[in-house]
């Protein structure tokens, strides 16, 4: 009975591994995978088994994990509506995810394998530039979305000029 719960629950994590948007969130799950092999192995009367699976898989292994994803870097874009961020409802929150311009954004970072994290910012537009935790902020208007870059970013330059050579973007770029 306790290997048929633990077998389960070690499908219900490798589905959750899966199915995780967040790539640390699926480490963890692994991780969690794994220790419930060495309570496998270990109920299976095989305790070395059950201490090498503990000690590499859900520990020597989920620490190389995290260490190669820190090494990954997350971009954070803060998304701000036409009126500075005050109609952050959940019918905005769906027509700014559908927008070209954010798909544009995302589609860029994804093709270069960088993690984006979007992050619909209920502030002012000079709040949000002066918060660091912010990559890129985009502000809608009339005309599309407005992406405010630093100078010093190579990579939204390389953004820029992308949109740039596609022409018909409706992202327009401002140095901050």
């Amino acid at each position: 009975m306790i290997e048929a719960a633990l077998l389960v629950l070690m499908g219900v994590f490798a589905l959750l591994a899966i199915h995780s948007q967040l790539l640390r969130r699926a480490i963890l799950y692994l991780a969690m995978m794994s220790l419930l092999g060495a309570f496998l192995y270990l109920r299976y009367a095989a305790p070395e088994l059950a201490i090498a699976e503990a000690a590499i898989g859900s520990g020597l292994v989920t620490l190389l994990y995290l260490a190669a994803l820190k090494r990954n870097r997350v971009y954070t874009i803060g998304v701000i509506g036409k009126d500075g961020g005050n109609r952050l409802q959940d019918s905005y929150i769906r027509h700014a995810e559908r927008s070209r311009a954010l798909r544009e954004v995302r589609g860029f970072f994804a093709a270069r394998e960088f993690e984006v994290q979007t992050v619909f910012i209920p502030e002012s537009l000079e709040t949000a530039l002066a918060n660091d935790a912010y990559d890129l902020v985009l502000q809608e208007d009339d005309e599309g979305m407005i992406a405010y870059t630093d100078d010093e970013s190579y990579i939204m330059l390389e953004l820029e000029l992308m949109c740039q050579m596609h022409g018909a973007s409706s992202l327009r770029f401002v140095r901050h």
